[in-house]
């Protein structure tokens, strides 16, 4: 669901990352950061092209690039866990909330009661962490769609 602060970012392909920032104005910069990054690769594939030197990068360039890789490989898989992570807690917190629905003793509430706030604060938990991961820092938030252009120099 897409809002002031939320934005869906999808690679054209199976993956979607739903993203959510602090602000409308922390939301601009991430969008303006993408396009960045998209018109700087357009412009340094089509510049590769026309030379037809892949030898002009860099050591340090490929490096960068690397180490950028690794960076978001990482940020990617941490979403991914915690995204799972979200999900069985979800699950196991609905689960509480229905038997919860059905209960008709004192003594019984108060167990699930207690239950379902222990599993709040888990899935709360779990979902300030996808929260905290979700943002890159900003030297990456300019190298997104240029590293998988080049990655194929990097081997």
């Amino acid at each position: 669901v897409e809002d002031s602060c939320n934005f869906i970012i999808s690679n054209g392909g199976a993956q979607t990352y739903h993203l959510k920032a602090s602000s409308e104005v922390e939301r601009q910069r991430w969008v303006t950061a993408l396009e960045l990054a998209k018109a700087k690769a357009v412009k340094m594939l089509a510049e590769s092209d026309e030379s037809g030197d892949e030898e002009s990068v860099s050591q340090t360039d490929k490096t960068e690039l690397q180490n950028t890789l690794r960076t978001l490989s990482s940020k990617v898989e941490d979403l991914s866990t915690c995204n799972d992570l979200i999900a069985k807690h979800g699950t196991a917190l609905q689960r509480s909330l229905s038997e919860l629905e059905t209960l008709k003793l004192p003594a019984e509430s108060n167990e699930k009661i207690k239950q379902i706030n222990e599993r709040a604060t888990l899935f709360r938990i779990t979902s300030n962490a996808m929260i905290n991961v979700s943002v890159l820092p900003p030297p990456l938030r300019f190298c997104l769609c240029r590293k998988e252009k080049r990655s194929g120099m990097l081997k």
